[in-house]
């Protein structure tokens, strides 16, 4: 049977409309079909090395498509002005290496308030002037978090390595490419968790940096020390089989050829679908606050400081600040590095009398340092000193008498500190 060309015009036009409408809902989750401008990369389709393509769309949703309206937190630590992606900008991450099989991977820490599943995942890249590929291909991971010597890292990863395809249509420019496919959906429970970017900087493209400016500072401690909201790691890939913590680095650090101190984010943000309300925080017990510990006045300085030791595993960092006070105006202060290059000074505050102390790093209910002073004077003319430590975290201990003397331990990184017993710690002065 022959069909009319007007039938056939219709059959054409029904079966369109069938296709389109058994579509998987795609739309809902801001991909439009309708314009190949917003799909960068088509496809979803899981490997057997474990990796799964993820379809990736342009950061702006297409026009005309309506939101879910559930309850959804985005975290996002970036302010969106990107300095690594100014003109000839050293500022990481832009970072160079000299082989192309070479790969670095970035990973910034989030904290979830509240049990949710992943709604998508936003990556910034640079295509700077002068890169001839408009091609930009990374791979997102996710990481448990995990504490070695009181600093996070990223820890374990889940089975699924996210290999996103995706391109940067003009150079000079650059693109925050929306993830959803296969991410949609992935939980995430109350917490903190590590997202990972990895890519081959010897195509030229630039992961987004966000840092520190004149107009944006970082807030400091009582120490001066700045305070981030998140924290970022990085390493080279493949990793030493002798490199420690999986390789990861502090991201924040200096090197060589580039800047990181004023690195603040990277340019990777998250949207989260809430499953389980975010829990209240804890009505306080009525308990007394602890005693404030002393301003750094001029009666609580250490006094004059030896230099610390050098070499391998020692900390050059000097206190500032006497956190104990004993008898005879003995002082006591202390400060300490972290193997990621983090520096801060002791606290007391959980137990202190006239001749002994504990002294806290990280956590005011986690004692580090026992430290006393005896009065020996009747017996051999000296003052006693005697140092007990819970810890592999370098650090330098004094006792001073405030004027003149000094007693002192220094502590290797990742070496246990060593229990001290001195009997002519200081001559007794008064």
């Amino acid at each position: 049977m022959r069909l009319s060309r007007g039938t056939t015009r219709h059959l054409i036009c029904l079966t369109s409309l069938l296709g389109f409408a058994s579509t998987p809902l795609l739309a809902q989750q801001g991909i439009d079909l309708l314009d190949p401008e917003q799909v960068l990369r088509a496809g979803e389709q899981s490997r057997s090395d474990g990796s799964a393509t993820v379809r990736g769309v342009l950061d702006e949703a297409p026009s005309g498509v309506l939101q879910a309206t559930h309850e959804r937190e985005t975290i996002r630590y970036d302010d969106g002005e990107f300095e690594n992606f100014e003109e000839n900008s050293a500022l990481r991450p832009n970072d160079q290496v000299d082989t192309v099989g070479s790969t670095v991977e970035w990973a910034q820490r989030f904290v979830v308030k509240a049990d949710g599943t992943v709604v998508s995942a936003r990556v910034c890249f640079l295509r700077p002037d002068g890169d001839l590929s408009r091609a930009l291909d990374f791979n997102l991971r996710f990481y448990e978090d995990d504490t070695v010597n009181k600093v996070s890292y990223p820890g374990r990863r889940s089975g699924l390595r996210y290999a996103v395809e995706s391109d940067i249509r003009r150079a000079g420019t650059h693109s925050c490419v929306l993830l959803r496919g296969q991410l949609v959906g992935k939980p995430l429970s109350k917490g903190a968790h590590w997202v990972g970017i990895e890519w081959n900087p010897a195509t030229m493209k630039r992961l987004a940096g966000d840092h520190y400016t004149a107009d944006d500072e970082a807030d400091t401690d009582r120490l001066g020390e700045a305070v981030h909201e998140t924290e970022i790691r990085f390493r080279r890939l493949p990793v030493p089989e002798d490199a420690l913590i999986d390789g990861w680095d502090n991201g924040r650090a200096s090197g060589p050829r580039t800047t990181a101190s004023g690195l603040k984010a990277i340019g990777v943000s998250l949207v989260l679908e809430t499953t389980h309300a975010a829990e209240p925080d804890p009505t306080p017990d009525p308990t007394p606050d602890p005693e404030p510990e002393p301003d750094p006045e001029d009666d609580a300085r250490p006094g004059p400081l030896t230099a610390p030791p050098t070499g391998p595993g020692y900390s050059n960092c000097i206190p500032t600040v006497s956190r104990l006070v004993f008898d005879g105006d003995y002082r006591v202060s202390l400060c300490y590095e972290t193997a990621d290059g983090t520096k801060g000074e002791a606290r007391a505050g959980i137990y202190k009398s006239t001749e002994s102390g504990l002294l806290w790093f990280f956590d005011s209910n986690n004692a580090e340092v026992l430290i006393k002073v005896l009065d020996g004077c009747s017996a051999n003319g000296h003052r006693w000193a005697f140092m007990a430590a819970a810890t592999d975290v370098a650090f330098n201990l004094y006792v001073t008498d405030g004027r003149n003397q000094t007693w002192s331990y220094h502590n290797k990184q990742g070496q246990k500190a060593v229990t001290q017993t001195d009997n002519m710690a200081l001559r007794c002065s008064r």
